[in-house]
């Protein structure tokens, strides 16, 4: 063994150690960025690629709303593999309940910020009634339930001064519904626009905290019922915003053992978390400690995942397996779609092998799990 796979071996185990525990071998799929518009289609991709505009690239070029047959697809290989309670395996998806109105905002000067219900974005382009109806079937299965990402996964207040600025790359971008644009003179944080709970001063964010209860009200609208996980974009968060979580009901908030938050003044500082912390607000904090990303240009198959997930185990951990959206979704490139659904099918099959005594949970029965057990 390498020094460096030594090194890496220990990090697994060290961020393992501390935090909650259980004997039971959970295992939680949460997914995100699923409700946003990204890349409306292939070919505007491939338009503003050959315009020369600079788009996020790695695992999110391929990166689309998704549609019913992607969800379909996807359902699909989560019935086909069963736990040891005879249960599918579960993806619990972190959703962007909005989008803008690109419309409205550009007939307003870029001054003040519109936006649509994601649903209402699925309508207008034309993957309406289907792809909800596979929403609601996956919710009534139990194989895929949606918990909060955020309103919309885009900082919205920098995006709208950069536009009012007049960046022709990002006007481009803007007039064929993309944001994440990779813009120059923009501070490398907010590349590509997409950490929601940024904020350089105080004054913005009574924005955020507005942006918290839309998105929960817009959650309960879609889906019929409250979310208890939030997920925040980028994984940048701020604790000051716990209380405004935790009176909309939530109940949980993922960040990471060292999570990047805004200092107020234009720059970020670090926090120490672990795995069922119980802050003041209530909220409880946890951790993902697995990641699965059959899209990235890193990826070299199953096998650190599955290490992942041995470590976590072997510390009495719930593996929390961090995926996307662009792993599982067809409308950039359906040899995507494909490799990535075949991907999970071999890491699931490979799961259940290894640990027969595993149990699928969505990320709000496995939390509420913990919040019973970690009084």
């Amino acid at each position: 063994m390498s020094i460096s796979s030594s090194s890496y071996n220990l990090v697994l185990n060290l961020k393992n150690i501390p935090g909650w525990h259980t004997a039971r071998k959970i295992l939680v799929i949460e997914s995100d960025d699923w409700g946003g518009i990204r890349f409306p289609s292939k070919k505007i991709y491939n338009m503003l690629e050959k315009a020369g505009v600079p788009l996020t690239k790695g695992y999110m070029r391929y990166d689309s709303l998704e549609s019913a047959k992607d969800l379909e697809a996807l359902f699909d290989v989560l019935e086909s593999v069963k736990d040891r309670n005879k249960r599918c395996a579960v993806i619990s998806p972190a959703v962007n309940v909005a989008n803008p109105d690109f419309k409205r905002i550009r007939a307003f000067g870029f001054i003040k910020y519109y936006y649509e219900k994601f649903s209402d974005t699925l309508s207008r382009l034309d993957k309406g009634p289907d792809t909800i109806h596979m929403w609601q079937q996956g919710i009534e299965a139990g194989i895929f339930i949606p918990e909060l990402h955020g309103r919309e996964h885009i900082s919205v207040q920098f995006w709208l001064e950069k536009l009012r600025e007049g960046n022709k790359d990002l006007l481009l971008a803007f007039d064929n519904e993309v944001a994440s644009v990779d813009i120059p003179g923009v501070k490398p944080v907010l590349q590509g626009f997409r950490p929601e709970f940024y904020f350089d001063s105080g004054d913005q964010k009574q924005f955020l905290e507005d942006a918290i209860r839309e998105a929960h009200s817009l959650f309960n609208n879609i889906f019929g019922y409250k979310p208890l996980v939030f997920v925040p974009t980028n994984g940048i968060f701020h604790p000051d915003f716990d209380d405004t979580l935790a009176k909309c009901g939530l109940k949980f908030v993922n960040v990471n053992h060292f999570s990047l938050m805004p200092n107020g003044k234009g720059g970020l500082k670090f926090r120490f978390s672990v795995t069922g912390q119980k802050v003041k607000s209530g909220m409880r904090y946890y951790i993902r400690n697995c990641a699965f990303e059959p899209s990235s240009e890193s990826y070299k198959g199953i096998e650190l995942t599955l290490k992942q997930i041995e470590i976590a185990f072997k510390w009495r951990k719930p593996a929390i397996i961090s995926n996307h959206r662009a792993n599982f979704v067809g409308s950039i490139s359906v040899e995507n779609r494909e490799n990535g659904l075949r991907e999970l099918h071999k890491l699931l099959l490979a799961i259940v092998t290894r640990w027969p005594d595993v149990e699928f949970l969505s990320s709000r029965e496995a939390l509420n799990y913990l919040n019973e057990t970690n009084r």
